[in-house]
């Protein structure tokens, strides 16, 4: 059988030919797609065709000048394609033909739009600093964003660092745009020498800081912070003297951390310095004469960090409710005065009571808590409504014999339970109030 295939009669036989490529052997495949229903009565013929009108149309009835020209520029770049069956000396003249106009002939639109629409060009060609600052000057004026950054990174390549930077310090949205493309890129260390040399130290001592307070553990914190303020005490920049407090301030509690591990463990690692305050308020076990001398005291530590005195009593107020050590709360908002350093320590809040007796509501403090802030409120029509809001019954008695509303002390008596502390509260009230309605506001002297 093998012979058989292998002869070249039985391969020559019209039973086995399959097609032939000369003119001769044309075969009519009309009838055969007539009955398959390819062709049909209707169908379109080549001949009815009309080419005349294919013919007459020219490319400028379907591309604008402006088009057809960004055509022949995007060719000008692609068309890499060699001819065949050219001659290696022609092949080589070719290449030596694209190189030339590649890297001597820059074509400054055409490159821009590659640029823009994400694709990739040649930038070698653009050679001289005037043609360079062309095509960036082009992307910017068209919002280049990504093509910026490209054309830019090119420029440092091919530029002295002078040449770079003038261009930059001529151009602040490419300088803006290059930063940016720093700081997503965490390349930290040429973003902030780019801040300082173009005059932005506060922003680079902020962006150094953050950097130092992200460091792996308090050690490493300790120490970036530490060559940090050496750093802006000697350099003779012009930062603003808050940054410098605070540069002071994160590194003593850096300090803290690193001496005090009990505290340590009482926070999470980059703790705030509201949250290490609100661990020296639970390590803190003497509110009535807290020692100054220890770091770690609250008031201490408030003031090295520059913590505001509302601050640091919101935060004393929150912990000592929480731990339910209610007899301290006092001692947190006791003050001598400082006109009168002899005088006996006086009750002071720096923000608002309300918020303090809302705070204290919600953390389910007891009413003789509540009591004692509400009793603290000079505005009686003010304290009468937030006790009845906060539900503090005392506070309210106090606040209608204040106002001498004996009708309405009358009705809550009646309304509280027989024989409760409170109801004996409010008839005391009662009898203060009526025992003292001969005063000499109302006494009326007779002539």
């Amino acid at each position: 059988m093998d012979l058989q295939f292998d002869s070249e009669n039985y391969w020559n036989r019209s039973s086995r030919a399959a097609f032939s490529f000369d003119d001769e052997d044309e075969v009519d495949l009309a009838p055969e797609l007539a009955s398959n229903g390819i062709l049909a009565d209707d169908a379109i013929s080549e001949a009815s065709f009309d080419n005349s009108a294919t013919l007459n149309l020219s490319i400028k009835s379907i591309l604008s000048e402006e088009a057809l020209k960004l055509v022949l520029q995007e060719q000008a770049l692609d068309d890499r394609v060699l001819p065949k069956g050219v001659s290696p000396e022609e092949e080589l003249k070719l290449l030596r033909r694209q190189l030339q106009s590649t890297l001597y002939s820059p074509n400054l639109e055409a490159t821009a739009q590659k640029l823009l629409q994400g694709k990739t060009a040649p930038l070698e060609m653009f050679k001289s600093l005037h043609e360079k600052r062309q095509l960036l000057d082009t992307l910017l004026a068209q919002g280049g964003g990504h093509a910026v950054i490209a054309v830019l990174l090119f420029l440092k390549r091919t530029l002295n660092t002078v040449q770079f930077h003038g261009i930059l310090k001529e151009r602040p949205k490419a300088l803006e745009q290059y930063l940016s493309y720093l700081r997503e890129a965490g390349d930290l260390g040429s973003y902030i020498d780019l801040l300082q040399r173009f005059g932005r130290h506060q922003e680079a001592a902020l962006k150094q800081f953050q950097a130092a307070l992200s460091a792996a553990d308090v050690t490493a914190r300790k120490q970036q912070l530490q060559r940090l303020v050496d750093a802006y005490s000697t350099a003779g920049v012009g930062i603003i003297p808050l940054y410098e407090q605070v540069f002071h301030a994160a590194l003593k509690m850096q300090q803290l951390l690193e001496k005090d591990n009990g505290l340590g463990k009482l926070l999470r690692d980059g703790a705030t310095p509201v949250e290490v305050l609100y661990a020296c308020c639970q390590a803190n076990s003497n509110w009535k004469e807290q020692d100054m001398l220890k770091p770690v005291s609250p008031q201490r530590f408030a003031a090295d960090q520059q913590i505001s005195p509302a601050q640091y009593e919101w935060t004393a107020l929150n912990e000592r409710a929480q731990a339910q050590a209610y007899a301290d709360l006092e001692c947190i908002f006791e003050r001598v005065p400082s006109w009168h350093p002899l005088k006996s320590k006086q009750f002071h809040i720096s923000f608002d009571l309300t918020l303090a007796v809302l705070r204290l509501y919600e953390l389910q403090a007891p009413s003789t808590v509540l009591q004692l802030f509400l009793s603290k409120m000079g505005n009686t029509v003010e304290k009468l409504a937030l006790a009845q809001r906060v539900k503090c019954i005392r506070a309210v008695i106090d606040a209608m014999a204040g106002l001498k509303q004996q009708q309405e002390l009358q009705q809550l008596k009646d309304s509280l339970p027989e024989r409760s502390e409170e109801q004996f509260y409010c008839e005391n009230a009662l009898k203060s109030l009526q025992s003292k309605r001969w005063t000499t506001d109302n006494i009326k002297l007779k002539l």
